[in-house]
């Protein structure tokens, strides 16, 4: 009998130990799967829009990568750009194709955005299909590619060959014919064109770019433009800005360009360059007013005056920040035009 009694409690402790056991293991089956749902969630929300078997593949590649026995054959599966970004920040919206880790070089431009809505470049386009838009150095092509959304008619030059295919990709995807939206893979320079250059040149500067090639230039004035004015001419040239206006003097002169919009990297390059760069779309380009594109938010701060160029280019250049700069060059430009706040000197600086 006691022997019986024994037995007993050593089944049931045995019983309880098992049961106890169980509920841990299921504690922790559930605390690794909130983590694992809190990763799917995050994922999820940075790539926005994504088919669902590219993002559980880009999901399990990132989390759980190959060992070198497979490394060959992965690295031939995720060249191809497979991530669609719905660009809905603004209206119209469109789809966007770019590899995984260029994610982050698209930048929502709020006050572009905001100067746009004030330039009525919808509106202009929807009035005229023909409105012609321009941007040099686009890499992604989202703004190009906003133009096209909008109707506009765009010219878009990009110097890198897989940049190139991405923004091809993405006209295709979005339906947008040949004739709305055209793509050269060319640098705008001074230089003659046709020539041969180095691309990207090797300067030092900061890029994204992952494969020189030797491109060939062309410039702005020697191309048979299908409208007589560009509307708007966007210029992303890492700091070879000025190159790309010298390439359009006769385009500025003129006046065949009503709207500027371009980066200003007063530490990149030829500091000396840089420096006259400002001076020269006032003076050379004949811009009517000169606005800064404020990076954080959607204010836009201008326009500057001659007195305020100096300590902008010194502002921006002691702390290595690049600007988006606006130049209204139609002769016809109001300045009530555009919403601005004015500009204070030593209180406005871009990040």
């Amino acid at each position: 009998m006691v022997n019986a009694n024994r037995s007993l409690y050593r089944w049931r402790q045995k019983r309880l130990h098992h049961i106890l056991a169980y509920f841990r293991w299921a504690k922790l089956r559930w605390v690794v799967f909130s983590i694992l749902l809190t990763i799917f969630i995050v994922q999820f929300i940075q790539i926005r829009s994504v088919t669902y078997p590219i993002f559980f593949r880009m999901l399990f590649n990132k989390y759980f990568p190959a060992n070198n026995e497979f490394s060959d054959e992965i690295e031939t599966t995720t060249i191809a750009p497979d991530v669609v970004l719905e660009m809905n920040d603004r209206t119209p919206a469109y789809k966007l194709v770019v590899r995984a880790d260029d994610r982050t070089y698209v930048d929502p431009d709020r006050a572009q955005a905001k100067l746009l809505e004030d330039i009525k470049l919808y509106d202009t386009c929807q009035h005229d299909p023909k409105t012609l838009v321009v941007h040099i150095g686009p890499y992604l092509g989202d703004f190009g590619l906003y133009a096209a959304a909008c109707g506009c008619m765009v010219f878009i030059f990009e110097p890198q060959p897989s940049a190139v295919a991405l923004i091809n990709s993405s006209i295709k995807l979005n339906d947008f014919s040949t004739y709305r939206v055209r793509l050269f893979n060319r640098v705008v320079n001074d230089l003659p064109s046709n020539s041969s250059v180095q691309y990207p040149p090797g300067d030092g500067s900061p890029s994204v770019l992952d494969d020189p090639a030797t491109v060939s230039t062309v410039q702005l004035d020697d191309i048979n433009w299908p409208s007589e004015s560009i509307f708007l001419l966007k210029v992303d040239a890492d700091g070879f800005e000025m190159n790309v206006f010298r390439s359009a003097k006769n385009l500025f002169a003129q006046k065949r360009v009503r709207h500027l919009i371009f980066k200003y990297h007063p530490w990149l390059i030829d500091r000396g360059t840089q420096k006259a760069l400002l001076p020269y779309v006032r003076s050379e380009l004949k811009a009517k007013f000169i606005y800064n594109l404020y990076r954080t938010d959607n204010t836009i701060y201008g326009p500057l005056r001659p007195r305020d160029i100096q300590t902008f280019y010194d502002q921006h250049v002691n702390q290595d920040l690049p600007a988006d700069i606006y130049a209204a060059l139609d002769s016809n430009a109001n300045r009530n035009t555009i919403k601005a706040q004015r500009y204070q000197t030593n209180k406005h600086v871009s990040f």
